[in-house]
């Protein structure tokens, strides 16, 4: 039976793909989800309706009163505008000016909290995961771009504009490839998995053999993140390189937070690391701590994220109940 009591919050993580929701505890226990696909090519109002429609079904699934929802936490691609809650510019969304937070207030009639969704993931973390307890951490979110977030004394760093963290467009190398940005030869450039699947199949243009797509019936579609394992472990001359390359890039990116923050954990997660583990996060620890001050990550903590595709919304849900009194 519903319980009538208010104790309950809604986190929504908003991606280029999927939207997931998931209705929330206070001890951080998910009782209920649904899942949906972004279809941000609809435009703005039809996917925010679609997050809306998502967020009640993930009520109806966990068995628990809408009216015992008391706030709503976002996290979405930015940059943002924190104060008004609204998308300013998202290249993976193609948004401008969306104002998420006065429209899914509007269709939820609850209050609405929005932050980046890198920086809801590195609080699900830090609340939940692998960085539980730690008072500085750095974390790389590796997907289809590459977002960060960054927690120093205990709490979310948002700086003067309020969008700190975008590691993933730290400029490694000004003549490098070009980055969905704009810039050229930013990390996200050269290691994220649209930068893997880029030289996977520049590699097998020029010819080097690769049975990655072998039975496949359309090779020109986003290659599976289980494909990609696969290939890696049986040694694809083709998949091994794109892979390592993007690691050792993390790795170079690494070394230079733990030089200027020297957190206590960094967190690597996203999409790339579910379906690499401990491979990859192996092969970016080990760069890290070979190009850094060897006092910057003594008895640092280079790990994967714990809480896997829940990191956002357990995020979403710390913002949430921050809110909550």
């Amino acid at each position: 039976m519903a319980k009538s009591k208010k104790e309950w919050v809604v986190g929504i993580d908003l991606g280029g793909t999927k939207i997931y929701a998931a209705v929330i505890d206070r001890k951080g226990t998910i009782l209920g989800s649904e899942r949906k696909k972004t279809k941000s090519e609809l435009g703005f109002p039809a996917t925010v309706s679609r997050m809306a429609d998502c967020a009640r079904q993930a009520v109806v699934n966990a068995g628990v009163s809408w009216d015992g929802i008391r706030a709503v936490g976002v996290g979405s691609p930015g940059p943002l505008d924190m104060k008004k809650g609204m998308i300013i510019e998202s290249p993976n969304l193609a948004w401008k000016e969306a104002p998420l937070k006065k429209e899914l207030k509007r269709l939820l009639k609850k209050p609405v909290y929005v932050d980046n969704d890198c920086n809801v993931g590195i609080l699900g973390e830090h609340a939940y995961g692998a960085a539980r307890e730690a008072r500085d951490v750095i974390g790389f979110f590796v997907g289809t771009g590459i977002g960060g977030g960054i927690i120093i004394g205990g709490k979310l760093l948002h700086g003067f504009n309020e969008n700190a963290g975008e590691i993933g467009h730290v400029i490694l190398d000004p003549h490098g490839p070009r980055c969905g940005c704009g810039n050229n030869g930013c990390l996200e450039a050269f290691a994220s998995r649209l930068s893997i699947e880029r030289e996977i199949r520049a590699a097998i243009a020029a010819g080097t053999p690769s049975p990655l797509f072998e039975g496949v019936e359309n090779p020109d579609a986003p290659i599976r993140s289980r494909r990609l394992l696969e290939a890696y472990l049986a040694g694809d001359p083709a998949v091994v390189p794109a892979i390592n390359r993007s690691a050792e890039y993390l790795g170079y990116a690494t070394a230079g937070m733990l030089n200027i923050f020297n957190p206590e954990v960094v967190v690597i997660g996203g999409g790339v690391v579910e379906a690499l583990g401990a491979l990859y996060v192996d092969r970016v620890r080990e760069v890290a701590v070979a190009n850094c001050f060897k006092i910057s990550s003594r008895n640092v903590r280079i790990v994967e994220a714990a809480l896997k595709d829940d990191s956002a919304v357990l995020g979403a849900a710390v913002l949430a109940w921050s809110h909550c009194r």
